[in-house]
């Protein structure tokens, strides 16, 4: 693990706990790892995953962070207060299921400021489609911002769901 860029983001390490009533319910020890204890955005595993993305993201160059999920995707919520903390602007494009009212993730989403917009399909090809239309798009911004109309950043970074799958950042080209 040390050959890969890492920020900390999580505090480190989380303890762990015994589950006093349920170890006596079941007449054994059991065991609870306190990853909700991380410090960042309610907590998770996630973050420790985030740490590693986000470090490669901002050693490529990147400013924005596209990804994806449910309406109350954890990964999203996190990687929204993660990619804040570092600097980095985060844009979601997801699913239209479940609640997505500003409840629960959609809530904190909200707080952090971050851009969330929502797709009626249950294909993530088509959403991964979406987030390269809304990246070109972000492209073209760049370009005005280089022709001195305002400063956005060029260089995106885009998640898969839950942050599973290949990485990618797009350091995007303009004449």
């Amino acid at each position: 693990m040390q050959d890969f860029p890492r920020i900390p983001l999580a505090v480190l390490s989380t303890p762990i706990q015994k589950l006093e009533n349920i170890s006596r319910l079941l007449n054994t020890n059991v065991y609870i790892k306190r990853d909700d204890l991380t410090g960042i955005g309610l907590g998770g595993n996630k973050v420790r995953k985030l740490e590693f993305l986000l470090a490669d993201t901002k050693r490529k160059g990147a400013e924005v962070v596209f990804t994806t999920g449910g309406a109350q995707s954890n990964h999203a919520m996190l990687t929204a207060a993660c990619a804040k903390k570092l600097g980095m602007e985060p844009i979601f494009i997801l699913k239209k299921r479940g609640v997505t009212e500003r409840k629960g993730n959609q809530l904190l989403e909200y707080l952090m400021v971050t851009d969330v917009r929502f797709m009626d399909t249950d294909s993530y090809d088509d959403i991964y489609a979406e987030m390269d239309r809304v990246g070109k798009a972000f492209a073209g911004l760049v370009k005005m911002a280089r022709e001195g109309q305002f400063k956005p950043t060029d260089n995106v970074l885009y998640l898969y769901s839950g942050g599973a799958g290949g990485l990618f950042a797009i350091d995007i080209e303009l004449d």
